[in-house]
């Protein structure tokens, strides 16, 4: 039986996962589909959130963090399975004219951004730019990862740790005697544990075991992928919520809508138009390029961005880790070292109680 039973396969619960097995706990992960299957695998892979200087504290707490921890976290990946996760440093320049808010924020965080307004630097920067980008915030330390190639690395490591999984293998409830988990049910058998760590993502709010609600919603996004060449784009651009990423490999992503619509993950003519047409006015050369595929993705949305690292209200031994909406990857790190804090019933690393259930999401 193990100590704690992980339910969803994303990057947060591969990292949760993986956390409490190096600091001793027995786990178990499981998986409705493949590991990482989900918006993990759609996502674009910036390590920062996009505007951060929109979010609240509590975001950016998490993001800082991250974005120290995901140089080692790659390294120890790249050492236990020989996998690269394609953690590279292409910065981001941000289209805007916000500057004194932006500055202030990036002295409380100590980040270098710059604002920059002159034609001349802003090609240096970027040559391949188009006239839309006249002026806005350089942060040349911005790094971004390959999302599948993390995923990959994350279940190698698995493989390598012998840290136990279950694919495939959805969970249909959560069992609960007299307000404390005793463990999960799934199609083909019930699994006991004293801890279980709710990771689903935008299916996180189906494990309502009580009026206590985990306010989870699932909010699409389309992707589109150029096949360029290597160096051909070399920084991320972003612009009225889309933006550019070149790959190591001169692959281009370019994302991302925002859509509303339940669980539909199907693309759309329109979407693959809007993308387009959006990354042609950052990038003009990408008018030439094929554009290789579309995918669709479901980010786990809450109401202010602000994801659920807690112990569940009502039930013991129960816990919800789910919501980072469109940054399960840049805040991932460290929100998994915080659930862990929690699960050890130690001293967490920063103030967790923005990311508790009572709290208004």
């Amino acid at each position: 039986m193990p100590d704690c039973i992980i339910v969803g396969g994303g990057v947060i619960g591969l990292l949760t996962a993986r956390q409490l097995f190096l600091e001793g706990l027995d786990v178990l992960l499981l998986e409705k589909g493949p590991l990482g299957g989900e918006s993990s695998w759609a996502g674009g892979g910036i390590v920062s959130p996009l505007y951060p200087w929109q979010y609240s504290d509590a975001v950016n707490v998490l993001a800082e963090r991250s974005k120290k921890i995901y140089p080692h976290t790659q390294k120890t990946l790249f050492d236990e399975t020989g996998n690269d996760c394609e953690l590279i440093n292409s910065g981001l320049f941000t289209v805007t004219d916000n500057q004194q808010e932006i500055t202030d924020w990036a002295k409380t965080w100590s980040v270098d951004a710059r604002f920059i307004s002159d034609n001349k630097t802003i090609h240096e920067i970027e040559s391949s730019v188009g006239k839309v980008v006249d002026k806005g915030i350089w942060m040349p330390d911005i790094l971004q990862i390959r999302n599948p190639k993390f995923v990959k690395a994350l279940k190698a490591s698995f493989v390598h740790n012998v840290i136990p999984y279950h694919e495939y293998c959805e969970v249909e409830e959560i069992i609960t005697n007299n307000n404390k988990v005793s463990g999960v049910r799934t199609k083909q058998q019930t699994l006991l544990a004293d801890k279980v760590i709710i990771a689903s993502g935008a299916w996180s709010a189906q494990f309502a075991v009580t009026e206590s609600s985990v306010d989870v919603q699932p909010v699409k996004g389309q992707m589109i992928m150029y096949k360029g060449e290597p160096g051909l784009v070399k920084r991320m651009v972003l612009s009225e919520g889309h933006y550019v990423i070149p790959r190591k490999d001169g692959r281009i992503l370019a994302g991302s809508t925002l859509e509303k619509i339940g669980f539909d993950k199907s693309t759309s003519p329109a979407a693959l138009a809007e993308l387009h047409q959006a990354a042609v006015e950052l990038i003009p050369l990408l008018e030439h390029l094929s554009i290789e595929r579309q995918w669709a993705g479901l980010r786990p949305g809450t109401e202010q961005g602000i994801p659920y690292i807690c112990q569940h209200d009502e039930i013991a031994g129960l816990y919800i880790h789910a919501g980072h909406f469109r940054n399960g990857i840049v805040l991932g790190a460290a929100s998994a070292e915080l659930m862990a804090d929690i699960i050890l019933a130690r001293q967490p690393w920063c103030d967790s109680s923005p990311y508790a259930m009572q709290m208004p999401h």
